[in-house]
């Protein structure tokens, strides 16, 4: 065991073999209700969806169905104790609300109500208290779970729904612990009958309300059922929330094809830099999103390259503007249309051919087709009736049992296909797919005996504007004295109205008394000709928000104060107290009107040097320090974060090199006692395997990202289980393994208990830091807080260690961080220059990390603080054991996907992991602080720095292939380049051509100039301090040396375990 604590069971069950999945295709039909189907897919092993949602920020974990399904049955056993589960299909499903943000819990919840029999009502986070009450009201629901967040909220609809009874959404303690491997039966009401139970509601799903109070809309779960099996088939990642129809529609498509969906964390605003990056880090194929996401994208060339590389990028919520559908398809983005609604389910698609243009022109298929009507209700504009019999349709507005949609279109002149034109009600829908009633608003401006007429505007744009028509007798009053009338109604009006709904003042527009536009007989305006008549002036209207008219040009601590201003005026916080310089705008409780807001007020005042704003600054920026630098040094032509990258490195170095002194004290433990981070990666499993066999080490602290100790115990226990480094391990070695909770940035005691800080200050004589975030496509600012903050926690950890010196700190660098150094070979000492790391935000932070780490060890001759700067790592000795999501493994699974791998002219210095592992215990134990005297150009005063990277190198060609080929790999050998161009025009298809996932990063490594490969091939490392502190180095030979027997276990892995789908 781990300590004294029993390891955990695997989290999931063994995969099913193809003759089990053959026996579930015939034995079962198909799933009723979506309980039935969730249990169902959850069976299928290796088959079954996977779900993915942040642990923190973009850190996404993924969740298999069956993970998700035991969650639910937890929390659905604990919330049975007031609410029963249904015992018979006789009795009337309950109707359960929830109330809160998109979040994990709210999943789990929405599968726990499934399991108990109920229904579910699924409530915005954006609507009024007189909607909730309505919706409550209407579907005689008197039970409502919300997110602690909305207490308040509930709390006023209580005083309403006086019977009302709240409960908080259960949170991760309630249903987040290991799961055993024995079967689980999730079944919690095996009574029900699955046919009756078809009819009865699943979910309600309101409207916006855009033409009054949201209506509810009821679907059975036959309906919900039809819905869902109408998917792409792709995996995928969502913007939208599950309390709305197409989120929730995506999350169980998703599952209903056993693919794969990542949620968007409900915790962070929808920027154009969280999109990237999460795109950037993962391969999905499709990407569903309102217009206002994609237009975030369009706005840099990087966000149209990444929306590129979707199979299918599809859009719903709101139409998007045929400038930017444009856009976006002239730059190859596969863009489709969706045509759906909440009452009707999913009716028409833009599905063509990659290269068919035609993306705003929706297909009905077949099916779809004898169940759509469409009725002309202006020249060349028709009505889309849904007529009775189409499953999916929930609600009916005619006699004959149809669905009149109130959406127009307008026909394909040749073909089969309709464009969306408009509503044909009054209800304004933004880019971001929400839906503004403008009703409210018009009439009580109209009250006003200044306007004769006020029309809103706004259809597909960020914010609404109006219009307003002066009276005739209103020729005194300046256009600014009639916005000052009129704007005490629209405070009013705006009580009653979502934030994202409501007018800057700024968007209003004052018409002459004897303007012209549309009316009907009765002598109301009429809309869409309204629209008409003065589009030039809306445009105009949206234009000057944009324009940048500003002249001030301040300073940057002037820009601090001038938007320390106007926030004080467009946030309405409760302590202007909060508004410090670095306060996250976002967690201030910036909405995008008022980023929007904020982004205006700067175009209007501020001079930009020319410069445009992205639409969303002041969530990129978010605060106001980032913020004021950022325009300070739009004056100077630096437009990206507002400082160099180098700037940023050097900056970071100096936040985090300022260490408290070490106090000498006694102790007379005797042994080693080592704190290990990133103990459940592949390096840092096999440090603390080999730690634990060493009899000088006493005990070994393991600090996990984990919610309990339990769920540590769990993580670190299943990696060693899964390398094959547990078993090896006897009773006393294991007893030394204690794996505790941690969170390295939350504070400087690392998020541990202030008993074990203290117990490690007590004890500890060396730090091995393994963790960082890997992730490449990260900013160096998005790494900063998790990784060097972390870095500078366990330093000082180190410092107050109760011994007579410091514990010694070993940071786990990457070569990355220095491959662009001007030194070849590459000296085992810090780089001239912070441009030597490699341009990505993981390798600069570890340079960074590399410069904090020779500060540290400036600050006494006493603190040992060691860089392994280590190079590529490979399966082990033993086992061969190796991650076959890795870029390499994956090049090399392409010999059986595509039968041939390229004929690379490279010289790789790989290290198995066992050996890199030894490597860096045998210098991290080290008692002398001084390593050999072997470096031409020491610099000890920067620490001890070690290039932990093979010093003998093979050729990949003349070397490695042949030895693939007599370890059971048959294929062609191609030109680098014509093997990407087989592997693009191979299956498309991830799960069955691997490799597919990474074409285009294996396009841009080789196809590249040949003088750029060939300045690659010739980066050499000196290695004579590592070799000199770790004997493993030492005549540790190739991975093709002595039969090349490492190639080959790696092969046998790889064809046993890790290419096995």
């Amino acid at each position: 065991m781990l300590s004294a604590i029993l390891p955990q069971a695997p989290t999931l069950r063994a995969p099913l073999a193809q003759a089990d999945h053959a026996s579930l295709q015939t034995s079962q039909r198909e799933p009723l209700t979506l309980d039935e189907l969730v249990r169902q897919r959850a069976s299928l092993g290796n088959s079954q969806p996977v779900v993915s949602y942040p642990h923190n920020g973009i850190e996404y974990v993924d969740y298999p169905l069956r993970q998700l399904d035991v969650y639910a049955f937890r929390v659905a056993q604990v919330l049975a104790r007031s609410i029963p589960p249904r015992t018979s299909s006789a009795e009337t499903p309950t109707v359960m609300s929830l109330l809160g943000p998109s979040d994990l819990n709210y999943l789990v919840m929405l599968l726990a109500l499934a399991k108990l029999g109920h229904s579910g009502l699924l409530l915005s986070t954006r609507i009024s208290i007189d909607a909730y009450v309505s919706l409550l009201e209407r579907t005689q629901s008197r039970h409502i779970f919300i997110h602690s967040s909305f207490r308040d909220t509930a709390e006023e609809i209580r005083k309403r729904v006086p019977d009302l009874v709240i409960d908080e959404i259960p949170t991760e303690e309630c249903y987040d612990f290991p799961i055993p491997d024995e079967e689980i039966d999730t079944n919690l009401t095996p009574s029900l009958d699955p046919v009756k139970e078809s009819k009865y509601i699943a979910w309600i799903i309101h409207s916006s309300g855009s033409t009054g109070l949201p209506k509810p809309i009821f679907h059975t779960q036959q309906a919900a059922m039809k819905n869902y099996a109408g998917h792409m088939n792709m995996s995928g990642f969502v913007t939208l929330p599950l309390y709305h129809n197409h989120g929730i529609s995506c999350l169980f498509r998703t599952i209903h094809a056993s693919k794969q969906l990542h949620l968007y964390n409900a915790k962070l605003p929808l920027t154009r830099q969280y999109l990237l990056a999460i795109m950037e880090s993962h391969d999905f194929e499709i990407f569903y999103g309102v217009p206002y996401a994609l237009k975030l994208l369009a706005e840099t060339p990087e966000g149209i390259a990444a929306l590129t590389r979707f199979k299918a990028v599809m859009f719903g919520g709101s139409a998007c503007p045929d400038s930017l559908g444009n856009l976006l398809v002239e730059n190859g983005v596969h863009l489709i249309s969706h045509y759906g609604s909440t009452e009707t389910g999913q009716l028409m698609m833009s599905t063509r051919p990659r290269d068919d243009k035609g993306w705003d022109w929706l297909r009905p298929s077949e099916t779809v087709q004898k169940y759509l009507q469409f009725e002309e209700r202006s020249p060349g504009v028709f009505e889309l009736i849904c007529l009775d019999g189409w499953p999916s349709k929930v609600m009916s507005n005619r006699p004959d049992g149809s669905y009149a949609t109130k959406d127009l279109f307008v026909k394909h002149p040749t073909m089969t296909a309709f464009k969306y034109y408009a509503r044909l009600d009054d209800t304004l829908v933004l880019v971001n797919g929400e839906k503004v009633n403008p009703l409210d608003l018009e009439g009580r401006v109209r009250q006003n005996s200044a306007v004769s007429e006020a029309v809103v505007f706004g259809a597909g744009k960020a914010c609404i504007g109006l219009a307003v028509v002066r009276a005739p007798d209103s020729q005194s009053l300046s256009d600014e004295q009639i916005v000052e009338a009129i704007w005490p109604a629209v405070e009013q009006a705006h009580e009653s109205m979502p934030a994202f709904g409501q007018l800057p003042k700024s968007m209003v527009r004052v018409l002459p008394a004897d303007a012209k536009y549309p009316r009907t007989d009765k002598g109301t305006v009429i809309r869409q000709g309204f629209y008409r008549e003065y589009e030039r002036l809306i445009e105009e209207a949206y234009e000057a928000e944009d324009a940048m008219t500003g002249t001030l040009v301040l300073s940057e601590a002037e820009l601090r104060s001038f938007l320390k201003l106007q926030l004080a005026d467009i946030l309405p916080l409760k302590s202007q107290g909060l508004l410090t310089d670095n306060a996250d705008f976002f967690a201030l409780g910036m909405d995008s009107l008022q980023a929007t807001q904020l982004r205006s007020v700067i175009l209007r005042k501020i001079d930009t040097n020319g410069q445009k704003l992205g639409l969303n600054i002041a969530f990129e920026q978010p605060s106001i320090r980032l913020l004021a630098r950022y325009l300070a040094n739009l004056k100077t032509g630096v437009t990206d974060d507002g400082e160099s990258i180098v700037e940023q490195m050097q900056g970071m170095i100096e936040k985090y090199s300022q260490f408290e002194q070490h106090v000498p004290c006694a102790n007379d433990l005797d042994g080693k006692y080592v704190l290990v981070t990133g103990a459940t990666g592949s390096l840092g499993s096999h440090v603390v395997a080999q730690l634990a066999a060493d009899p000088e080490v006493k005990k070994i602290y393991c600090l996990i990202r984990a919610a309990s100790p339990i769920e540590a115990y769990t993580r670190l226990h299943h990696s060693l289980t899964t390398r094959l480094l547990y078993a090896s391990l006897g009773p006393e070695a294991r007893s030394k393994l204690i794996a505790l909770p941690s969170n390295l940035s939350d504070d400087p005691s690392l998020g541990l208990p202030h008993s074990t800080y203290t117990t490690l200050t007590s004890e500890l004589t060396t730090v091995i830091h393994c963790a960082w975030s890997v992730n490449f496509n990260l900013t160096l600012r998005s790494l900063e807080k998790d990784n060097l903050g972390g870095l500078k926690n366990l330093m000082g950890l180190c410092l107050k260690a109760q011994r007579p010196h410091p514990a010694t700190f070993n940071f786990c660098s990457s070569v990355s961080a220095v491959v662009n150094s001007d030194l070849n070979p590459i000296p085992e000492t810090l780089p001239s220059s912070l441009a030597a790391a490699q341009s990505m935000g993981y390798a600069q932070s570890k340079l960074v990390a590399e410069h904090i780490c020779a500060h540290a060890a400036a600050t006494g001759p006493r603190f040992a603080v060691r860089v392994l700067r280590i190079g590529q790592v490979v399966g082990d000795t033993v086992h061969g054991i190796w991650n076959a999501t890795e870029a390499i493994p994956l090049m090399l699974q392409s010999a059986r996907t595509i039968g041939a791998l390229p004929a690379l002219d490279e010289e790789p210095l790989w290290l198995p992991v066992d050996v890199v592992a030894t490597a860096v215990n045998d210098i991290s134990l080290a008692s002398s602080t001084a390593a050999p005297a072997t470096d031409p150009d020491p610099a000890t005063a920067q620490g001890e720095i070690y290039n932990i990277t093979n010093p003998t190198p093979f050729h990949w060609t003349r070397d490695l292939l042949p030895a693939l080929r007599r370890a059971g790999l048959d294929f062609v050998e191609l030109p680098p380049r014509e093997w990407v161009q087989r592997l693009r025009g191979a299956d498309p298809d991830p799960v069955a051509n691997p490799p597919v996932k990474l074409v285009d990063f294996f396009a841009g490594k080789y196809e590249l100039p040949e003088e750029v490969l060939a300045e690659r091939r010739r980066l050499q490392f000196r290695t004579e301090r590592a070799r000199g502190g770790s004997r493993a180095l030492e005549g540790v030979g190739t991975v093709v040396d002595r039969d090349a027997g490492l190639v080959r276990r790696m092969v046998e892995w790889f064809l046993r375990e890790g290419w096995v789908s």
